[in-house]
């Protein structure tokens, strides 16, 4: 198979994160590939750090061009010291968000100028993008009543924003489903946690 980038996306609690581990278990045991996980943003020690101010303090609002410039700077961060390393030595990089990401809550939740976010993200990954991006699809009612469920520290800044809201970054990665159709798949996120599993991994042994 080689090296490979790909990224899950989806609203919160569509179930992209446990999709995330389970297609790591898939390619351990069934493929015996070594798998590096990510996630955006956060996953580099850059990245922890611009998590705690995007995502996780709610006392911090960056202005909207602001929140996209440092998801654009953890995303080069990403690209530079995890996959374009990892997947050169044939390495499955598996990434919890991605590119996508931006279209949808920057551009549509937020209003910021696509042509903006597309210029900003070739920038940030040398044109890079993944050679296959997951979407879990779901309502996002049904997504928020999962949302509700989980209690705790589980939320973040982005699940705590209003429905109208919700359903414009819903829009904008069908959106993104709709002009990348070769990279972007879909999957119904109101299936079974198993069933969404067993149609990932369809497309993967279909696409790459």
């Amino acid at each position: 198979m080689g090296g490979k980038w790909i990224t899950i996306e989806g609203i919160g609690g569509s179930g992209k994160s446990t999709q995330v581990q389970m297609l790591e278990k898939y390619f351990l045991n069934s493929k015996g590939l070594e798998v590096i996980l990510t996630k955006e943003p956060g996953g580099t020690n850059l990245g922890v750090e611009l998590r705690k101010i995007l995502v996780k303090d709610l006392e911090m609002k960056p202005e909207y061009l602001s929140e996209l410039f440092l998801f654009e700077a953890d995303r080069h961060e990403t690209v530079k010291k995890i996959v374009e390393p990892n997947v050169s030595k044939g390495n499955i990089v598996i990434s919890d968000r991605g590119i996508d990401g931006s279209i949808a809550y920057q551009g549509f939740g937020r209003g910021l100028p696509i042509p903006l976010i597309n210029n900003l993200t070739a920038l940030a990954t040398d044109n890079r993008q993944p050679d296959l991006t997951i979407l879990v699809d779901i309502d996002p009612i049904i997504a928020q009543e999962r949302i509700t469920k989980r209690g705790g520290d589980e939320f973040d800044k982005f699940d705590l924003e209003e429905h109208k809201f919700q359903e414009k970054v819903r829009e904008g990665f069908l959106y993104s489903a709709r002009i990348n159709t070769n990279r972007v798949k879909i999957v119904d996120g109101s299936n079974s946690t198993d069933k969404i599993h067993q149609d990932i991994i369809n497309i993967i042994e279909e696409s790459i």
